[in-house]
């Protein structure tokens, strides 16, 4: 079979889970992984679409990795909070309600860190650096605050200060897309040639080949900049069927667990 967009079957992959079609989606999503073993948006779409299947545990596993490398994703959270409350993993549940209300409800949640997040939505980047900086150094382990007060402090000019916010996100969580590609902005704006930018480069496009990602980052990007999906991969036969699903389906043992995660490598 000849080679087709990576893009293109990523956008069949969620056709095929909006229509609950879980034995063609789940095939298609290993598909992916096994040429792009870390393309975060096939991560979040099986995760998303394990929950509403009923394989819990899977979800679960699959969202805490695409949630290493998009930490500020809201739904990802929202969905991580049902399935570990299923899964009677009350602390991670609690984490994870915690993260979703703050990202997706800020305007409902009187939080420092929550009103970093509204202060970002209406651009107030100065506003949003005193929220961030105050709920970060309270709570260094939210990777929301970490990343919002990188953002900030990118508007604000204060590249080297980005800079090193950079580095503390990705010494907890190497895959943070977000955190590699302003590491790399900040490091061509500073002429700073003491980072390990290629590197860098190469971790962020084996998350997102497409570099679509990017485009919500960097508005001062060029329209004509912009990267147009270019990444390829095998075609895949649609007639191909994940039968770990078609036997759960018929008999509905135990959720198949190992089965999807000996696709995974992101985390």
């Amino acid at each position: 079979m000849s080679d087709v967009l990576l893009f293109d079957l990523s956008q069949q992959l969620e056709k095929l889970f909006a229509e609950k079609r879980y034995a063609s989606g789940f095939a298609l999503g290993r598909h992916i992984l096994q040429f792009y073993p870390r393309h975060l948006p096939t991560y979040k779409q099986m995760g998303l679409a394990a929950l509403t299947a009923g394989l819990t545990a899977d979800s679960a596993d699959l969202l805490q990795r695409a949630l290493s490398a998009d930490p500020e994703d809201g739904d990802m959270w929202a969905a991580l909070h049902d399935a570990t409350t299923q899964l009677a993993m009350h602390p991670d549940a609690e984490v994870a309600g915690t993260y979703a209300h703050d990202l997706l409800r800020p305007e409902a949640n009187d939080s420092i860190i929550a009103q970093g997040h509204l202060a970002m939505q209406a651009g107030e980047w100065k506003t949003a650096y005193e929220a961030y900086r105050t709920g970060y150094l309270a709570h260094p382990q939210r990777m929301d605050a970490g990343l919002g007060l990188m953002t900030a402090l990118f508007h604000l000019e204060q590249w080297r200060a980005a800079l090193q916010v950079t580095q503390h996100i990705l010494a907890e969580l190497p895959y943070s897309l977000k955190a590699l590609w302003f590491a790399v902005r900040c490091a061509y704006l500073l002429d700073d040639h003491t980072l390990p930018i290629q590197r860098h480069l190469r971790t962020a496009h084996s998350l997102d080949p497409d570099d679509l990602y990017v485009i919500r980052w960097f508005d001062d990007i060029p329209d004509e900049e912009i990267p147009r999906p270019q990444a390829t991969l095998p075609a895949w036969d649609d007639s191909e069927l994940w039968e770990h699903w078609v036997s759960r389906s018929a008999s509905e043992p135990k959720p198949p667990s190992q089965e999807i995660q000996a696709t995974l490598k992101l985390g």
